[in-house]
C-alpha cells in the first residue's frame, strides 16, 4: 500500500531586487499574496479599496493590475503602519483609516514619514535601504521599487 505524502510547509521565496529576473508585475503579486497573512492587513486587500486607490486621478489612465493597486495602496500610508505594526514594535504605530484617502495627501505622507523614521529607528535601516515619500509619491516606478 503506498504511503501519504507528507507535506511540509515551506518558507516563501525571497523577494528579488529591481535587478533580477522576476518582473515588477509578478514581484507585487507576490508581495499582495504576503501580505494577506499580515495581522489587521485584509481590510486593505479588499478589491472595492483597491480599485478606488488604484483610480486615484480619474484624470490618468492607470492600468488596473497589481502594480498600480498595490503603489497607490501603500501611498495611503496606513498600510505601512499596519505592515510595521505585524512586526510587534515596541512602538506600535497609530494606524489612521480615517484619514487615509488619496484626496487627504498630507495625512498620507504624515504616515509614511512615521513609517520611515520607525524603520530606521526602530529596525536600524540604513537610509539606503529605504525609499523617501518623494520616491513613493513620484509618477515613475524607480523609487516604488526601491
Amino acid at each position: 500500500m503506498p504511503s501519504t505524502p507528507t507535506y511540509v510547509e515551506q518558507p516563501p521565496p525571497p523577494l528579488l531586487r529591481a535587478n533580477s529576473i522576476v518582473s515588477l508585475y509578478q514581484s507585487c503579486l507576490t508581495v499582495m499574496e504576503r501580505l494577506s497573512g499580515v495581522p489587521d492587513f485584509e481590510a486593505y486587500l479588499d478589491q472595492d479599496l483597491l480599485r478606488s486607490v488604484q483610480a486615484g486621478d480619474p484624470e490618468k489612465n492607470i492600468p488596473n493590475d497589481p502594480v498600480h493597486q498595490l503603489w497607490g495602496l501603500l501611498r495611503l500610508g496606513a498600510p505601512l503602519a499596519c505592515i510595521f505594526n505585524g512586526l510587534r514594535p515596541k512602538e506600535p504605530l497609530k494606524v489612521n483609516n480615517a484619514d487615509a484617502n488619496l484626496s487627504n495627501l498630507n495625512a498620507c505622507k504624515a504616515s509614511v514619514f512615521h513609517f520611515i523614521v520607525a524603520c530606521r529607528q526602530e529596525l536600524q535601516f540604513a537610509e539606503s535601504d529605504l525609499f523617501t515619500i518623494s520616491e513613493l509619491y513620484q509618477d515613475n516606478t524607480n523609487g516604488f521599487v526601491k
